[in-house]
């Protein structure tokens, strides 16, 4: 790896020697782990019966790399696999060092490429709506040699995902000129060929591996010419650990690492001009029906508290000309509530340009982004609660445009 980061400091010796025994394999599957004792059972189970429909039946295994936990991670499913089928096999290693995502992640690679799997799955322990079918759809692709990046599509209901829809997704097709719907999809199917790529990258020490290397997975994915396709599965459904973190915090976690991607990737987005789609496998995701009536009035009070408490903060973040556009949301009521998709994407420009100037404490510049997002949410479920279904896709079309409108002008900025 290229930063000198070493397997033998990631899984203790006997560990690995257990895993090397395995291999040569065709196809592993990584589920990275940290407290997810309620539901990672349930996910390999699923992962096991996947990898074993496949015909003819490849040589395949589970590896459940766990960062850390202490919640009984490793005991659940270590129980689990007493009395569950044990083909294809299930390895479990609990990773030394700092609890982090990232070294669960570069373990479950550096394995990959150890036991020459030639398709490499990863998939989140909390992703409780995997099925068998799944594995399949994320690997088979990239088995038939069709792709080196397969991410998911899901289809949900408008309120869900509302940080992907209208910021992580429109701004990565802005800067890198394709239209991802889940960068942050929860699993993905990787080509041989990739997974040597992301081991000889120089960011495995970094901050952004310790959060944010599933979006770099994505970018990199993107930036470097890799063959990305997207396949539908159904239904997204999720079963977080407990200690959940606040929305502040869940934004800062999210559009940090967004940003410190722009720094890195810079000039692989200064040229990019226009997006085109990524190939989809299956049927487009649909939008679902909105159970009751969007609960904006609390959204926009947080936009209103932020516009009187944090406007000193913004100042320093966004110019006079962007405050001037935000002054009169703040007069509108509740059910006038309007936050322009321009308006929006000029501000995460703003936001953006002031994260690298550094400004502010990245941080605190950061967590001062959430009661925008907030007043855009309120704004985009309303917009949605008085358009007819069959034109969401031209809502989320017209924010990626946007997007798109805004990167000529962040350009132009960047220093």
């Amino acid at each position: 790896m290229a930063d000198g980061v070493q397997i033998e400091g990631l899984i203790a010796a006997e560990r690995l020697a257990a895993l090397d025994a395995t291999g040569p394999v065709e196809l592993l599957v990584g589920v990275p782990t940290l407290n997810h004792a309620r539901s990672v059972a349930r996910v390999v189970e699923n992962v096991v019966a996947g990898l074993a429909k496949q015909a003819p039946a490849p040589k395949a295994v589970v590896l459940v790399a766990d960062a850390g936990s202490r919640d009984g991670t490793l005991e659940s499913i270590r129980s689990w696999r007493e009395t569950a089928r044990s083909d294809p096999a299930v390895h479990d290693v609990r990773l030394m060092g700092p609890p982090n995502r990232g070294r669960a992640i570069l373990a479950i690679l550096t394995v990959a490429q150890r036991l020459r799997a030639h398709a490499c799955g990863l998939v989140d322990a909390d992703l409780i709506s995997v099925t068998p079918v799944w594995i399949g759809q994320l690997l088979l692709p990239v088995i038939r040699g069709e792709a080196d990046f397969v991410s998911p599509v899901y289809s949900r209901t408008v309120s869900e995902g509302t940080l992907t829809t209208n910021l992580l997704a429109p701004m990565t097709q802005a800067l890198y000129g394709r239209r991802l719907q889940h960068p942050l999809g929860g699993c993905v199917g990787l080509s041989e060929d990739l997974v040597g790529r992301y081991l000889q990258a120089d960011i495995w020490t970094s901050e952004l591996a310790a959060h944010g290397v599933d979006l770099w997975l994505a970018t990199e994915a993107l930036v470097s010419g890799a063959r990305v396709m997207e396949t539908h599965l159904g239904r997204k459904i999720v079963e977080p650990p407990p200690g959940q973190p606040d929305l502040a915090t869940t934004v800062a976690r999210v559009v940090g690492p967004l940003f410190r991607l722009m720094e890195k990737y810079h000039e692989a987005w200064e040229d990019i001009r226009g997006s085109v789609g990524v190939p989809l496998i299956g049927h487009p995701a649909a939008f679902l029906g909105e159970p009751g009536e969007p609960q904006g009035e609390r959204m926009v009070r947080a936009f209103r508290l932020g516009l009187k408490d944090l406007l000193p903060v913004w100042e320093q973040i966004m110019p006079e000309e962007t405050l001037a556009r935000l002054y009169p949301l703040g007069l509108l009521a509740v059910d006038e509530f309007r936050f322009p998709v321009p308006t929006w994407a000029r501000v995460v420009s703003d936001f953006a340009l002031a994260y690298h100037a550094r400004r502010l404490p990245r941080d605190h510049l950061l967590r001062a982004l959430t009661p925008l997002y907030l007043g855009r949410v309120a704004a985009f479920l309303l917009e949605a609660r008085g358009t007819p279904p069959s034109r969401f896709p031209q809502m989320m079309e017209a924010i990626g445009q946007a997007f798109e409108v805004e990167r000529e002008f962040l350009r132009a900025r960047w220093r």
